[in-house]
């Protein structure tokens, strides 16, 4: 009697802020079998321990040298890993170094993560992006000085290791460049960089609606495949992320230049495996690299597959998992799909109240309205889009409609704080 044969195993390096993982569960389903990594020392990552344990078994990383957790993962014998969030790559890279799984490689997560060293190795290559400097310690008068000399304000100040619009900070002027680094912890995890500004046919209103391209791409076997292009909404200040919209209003002309753009990315940084986000922006000085993150976007999936009908995590998994994925894009779309991020203004520190989501729900073509944050809960703009309240998924069939459904969503006051004195 033959055995019979199990879905294979596929170990995912977890924390609360990778993807929810209903949406994780979802998508290996008849597919595969999860095994979750995760860090109970890290903030919130015991609340949902108890409920991965309902979708597979959880090694628990804390307390655990590297060695010992590489022996706790290979009894496991998973036949993919993968991870959904920038702070786990490289614990990803490693660990599929060491038991031999398919993986972006551990120098490729290095320049993915570390936007200074992302920036030397594109300008080596003559890839088109905005000029930027290291910042050195002590970060004094001199060394303040050292960078107006290099660099033209406005500029922006960001951690080399950020993510989420977490920690950006325009920059106008030098006083504000000396106050900002005074507060900085350790400047050297900085890097400073000169504001890529909007083409001046383009107005304020339209700006990021038109000039900023984001581009998901599967990499395997060396094979570079494009989803296509996602456009963003106007981000919150200072430079919150929004939401967005696949497929983006772009010329095929224009679609062909950036997604060639973004290829040339991927080969500058070394990979030949894994999943990938590109942002490029249309500045007075032409398409200029934003960052390039080796993941798929936390929008993407979800757009996606509500607009072309192709499942981009479950493709990310099957990549994982050592099958060959090629995708023929840009994606075929049959409408036009969103997310909108609703986002705290800087001064509030606490949600009161949220009225009218019942009639956003109402609304054609909407799929669903999420609440992340409710009345009493905290909120902080320094946390980037990771602390929006609320965020709302659907499709139109227009970008006229787009345009209307967007203003529908920020015109109304939905949500109520407190904020600070």
């Amino acid at each position: 009697m033959c055995a019979l044969s199990r879905e294979p195993l596929l170990a995912v390096v977890y924390n609360p802020r990778s993807r929810p993982w209903s949406e994780i569960v979802d998508s290996s389903s008849g597919l595969c079998r999860l095994l979750w990594i995760i860090d109970s020392s890290k903030p919130q990552v015991g609340v949902v321990a108890g409920v991965l344990r309902k979708f597979g078994k959880v090694i628990d990383a804390a307390g655990c040298t590297d060695e010992e957790l590489v022996h706790l993962v290979y009894a496991e014998h998973p036949d993919g890993i993968t991870c959904y969030n920038d702070a786990n790559l490289h614990r990803q890279a490693w660990l599929a170094a060491a038991l031999e799984l398919p993986s972006p490689t551990v120098r490729s997560v290095t320049l993915l993560t570390d936007k200074l060293l992302q920036r030397e190795a594109l300008a080596a290559a003559g890839v088109p992006q905005p000029r930027f400097s290291e910042v050195r310690e002590p970060a004094d008068r001199a060394e303040v000085e050292r960078l107006c000399g290099i660099l033209s304000f406005p500029m922006m100040l960001k951690p080399r290791d950020g993510s989420a619009s977490r920690g950006v900070r325009s920059v106008a002027d030098v006083d504000e460049l000396g106050r900002l680094l005074d507060k900085v912890e350790r400047p050297v995890r900085m890097i400073l960089e000169e504001r890529m500004e909007d083409p001046p046919s383009i107005s304020a209103q339209d700006a990021d609606w038109v000039s900023l391209a984001e581009i998901d791409s599967i990499v395997s076997q060396d094979v570079v495949s494009h989803f296509g292009v996602s456009g963003r909404f106007p981000p919150a200040p200072p430079f919150r992320d929004a939401g967005g919209y696949f497929p983006a209003d772009l010329a095929p002309s224009d679609i062909a230049d950036v997604l060639d753009m973004a290829t040339a990315c991927l080969k500058v940084l070394g990979s030949g495996f894994g999943c990938y986000r590109t942002e490029i922006k249309v500045t007075p000085q032409g398409r200029q690299v934003v960052e390039v993150n080796g993941r798929n976007s936390g929008l993407a999936p979800a757009v996606v597959n509500l607009a072309a009908g192709v499942p981009m995590l479950q493709l990310s998994m099957r990549l994982a998992l050592g099958e060959h994925v090629v995708v023929e894009g840009p994606l075929a779309c049959e409408r036009i799909a969103y997310r909108y991020y609703d986002l705290p203004p800087i001064s509030a520190e606490k949600v009161v109240a949220i009225t009218g989501l019942d009639e956003l729900r109402a609304l054609p073509g909407v799929v669903r309205a999420d609440v992340h944050k409710g009345p009493g809960d905290l909120v902080d703009w320094q946390n980037g889009s990771l602390d929006r309240v609320f965020q709302v998924t659907g499709t139109v069939a227009t970008y006229p409609e787009l345009a209307e459904r967007y203003r529908t969503f920020t015109e109304p006051a939905v949500v109520t704080y407190q904020h600070r004195d």
